[in-house]
């Protein structure tokens, strides 16, 4: 999608920009003009993130980040007004899920619940509070939050993954209709089978755990297998896709659209 100096004079913050989906949505909004905030754990990634979006043009500063640390997303935001003096967009893009795979259901773990939804929805809610009142002041702002596929229908593999972004489904919906009276959007993406580095450690993990079903697969073999079998137009998505998207939401030809997910899948999902 062609939105060159659609988001000029623009400041957006991106958490968990310095890979996979967030560092595709902070090049992305680099690429349209926007000044990028890469929020992340990781400061050499996110750094390498930086120079690439400054190399497009555009301005762009790092910012190290826990969303966990509700410290940290106030300073995450103290920093941001402080560096780039407005803060237009808010992209919550980090997320993580377990160490251990369901199906059955009784094989994950308390820590595959707690990783889920600390970081999935208690991040995305520290996030969300933390620019709550300065969007209603300033009478803008648009918000999109990262959920997946897995939050409308469910994975039987990543039950406390499904669980967690069903929740930020939920939570999106839920804050679209407290803020929508103050000219702020709040949109979610959900992202279907794509080789980020998370897929990338998900199917070794299900290698490992399916031998019978993968035999001698290495993740990528794993990761197209599930292509093959789950999306109806036999094509993996791409970061740019999920980017695409989310550039969307936070677009003027959305401004008229909040409290909705958009499933970016090849038709894995149709609801």
């Amino acid at each position: 999608m062609d939105m060159r100096d659609e988001f000029t004079g623009k400041t957006v913050i991106v958490t968990g920009a310095a890979s996979g989906l967030g560092k595709a949505t902070a090049l992305g909004f680099g690429k349209a003009g926007a000044q990028v905030v890469v929020a992340d754990l990781n400061e050499e990634q996110g750094q390498a993130v930086v120079k690439e979006i400054e190399g497009l043009g555009s301005k762009a500063v790092f910012t190290k980040l826990d969303v966990t640390c509700e410290d940290s997303v106030k300073n995450l935001i103290g920093t941001t007004l402080k560096t780039c003096g407005v803060i237009d967009i808010l992209v919550n893009s980090a997320g993580k899920g377990g160490p251990h795979l369901g199906s059955p259901f009784t094989k994950t773990e308390k820590i595959d619940w707690d990783t889920s939804y600390e970081v999935n929805v208690r991040g995305t809610f520290f996030c969300c509070k933390a620019v709550y009142d300065l969007f209603i002041k300033q009478g803008h702002g648009k918000i999109i939050n990262m959920s997946s596929i897995a939050g409308k229908t469910g994975d039987p593999r990543i039950p406390h993954y499904s669980a967690s972004k069903a929740a930020v489904i939920n939570l999106t919906q839920t804050l679209a209709r407290e803020l929508a009276p103050y000219n702020i959007n709040i949109n979610a993406v959900c992202p279907g089978l794509i080789y980020t580095p998370i897929w990338q450690g998900l199917g070794w993990l299900i290698g490992k755990t399916y031998p019978e079903q993968y035999p001698g697969m290495n993740p990528r073999e794993v990761f197209l297998a599930n292509i093959d079998k789950l999306v109806p137009m036999k094509r993996e998505q791409t970061p740019e896709d999920i980017a695409n998207a989310v550039m969307f939401f936070a677009s003027e030809a959305a401004c008229n659209i909040t409290g909705q997910t958009l499933n970016v899948c090849g038709g894995t999902e149709i609801h």
